[in-house]
């Protein structure tokens, strides 16, 4: 692939992207096919050129350049700050292939079938921070790819509540007490549906449940939740400090107490006894 295919084939990604090409191309040939003896280069190459020969609609040409775009723009800022790539056996061929090259592609196709495009930017860091992480094994790295791939992007944004609720909400405007207390309690639709979301990651894992038995989603109280181990990893190797605020603003504003809840069967607002 020479230079001008690539750079119509990154071109693609500028729908999604929004931003120029010109830190993903000039890795190309530069930083990308020096570092490592080219090992990443030729695994980036390679994983593109499969994907190019490849039966693919317009939209998901536009989402497999994206990801290759944020892919690249990312390594590139990386080189800049002097990082340097893995120095184990994550370059190697194994039967043809290194687990880079088969990261690359599994990130790219999963990219590919993401009708929900907001999520391409942070699944595509999963291969980004897999390049300079030792830490990071292929399987961890692609099992992390199969949970982001099955979250939808609110998933993603509930992740990223839970570490910075702290520092951008009061927390304790959040419901502190189960919502099953409260008798007064006339439950939307959007509520339902957010409160199942954090209930299934709690199952998963991933958010911690400050050791509270908690059998249905009506058990949940958000503001006594933070993420898990695995939460946290998952926070950090897909970046989703990243996810701007005003996508949090909602989970906030749906999580908080609400005075028309009323007084519990406990006797408590929000977490408060009253008297």
């Amino acid at each position: 692939m020479n230079r001008e295919e690539l750079k119509n084939y990154l071109d693609k990604g500028t729908d999604i992207v929004g931003g120029g090409i010109g830190g993903a191309l000039g890795l190309i040939g530069g930083p990308l096919g020096a570092i490592g003896g080219g090992v990443l280069g030729v695994a980036i190459t390679h994983g593109i050129k499969e994907i190019v020969n490849r039966q693919l609609s317009n939209r998901e040409e536009i989402r497999v350049s994206a990801s290759t775009v944020y892919i690249l723009s990312g390594l590139s800022e990386k080189f800049e700050r002097g990082e340097q790539i893995r120095q184990d056996d994550f370059f190697n061929n194994l039967n043809g292939r290194s687990n880079a090259e088969e990261l690359f592609e599994g990130v790219i196709l999963k990219c590919k079938e993401q009708y929900q495009e907001k999520k391409i930017k942070y699944i595509s860091k999963i291969y980004e921070k897999a390049i300079f992480d030792s830490n990071i094994s292929s399987e961890t790295a692609n099992q992390i790819l199969i949970i982001a791939e099955s979250f939808t992007y609110r998933k993603f944004c509930i992740i990223s509540f839970y570490k910075r609720n702290a520092e951008l909400y009061n927390i304790n405007d959040l419901m502190q007490d189960p919502y099953v207390w409260y008798p007064n309690l006339a439950s939307s639709l959007g509520l339902d549906i957010l409160k199942q979301d954090i209930f299934d990651l709690i199952n998963l894992g991933i958010i911690d449940s400050n050791n509270t038995l908690m059998t249905t989603s009506n058990d949940v109280m958000p503001g006594k939740l933070k993420l898990t181990k695995i939460g946290m990893e998952l926070f950090e190797l897909m970046s989703l400090n990243e996810i701007l605020k005003e996508d949090l603003d909602p989970i906030f504003n749906e999580l908080k107490y609400k005075e028309e809840f009323g007084i519990s069967q406990y006797g408590t607002k929000n977490g408060i006894q009253q008297n």
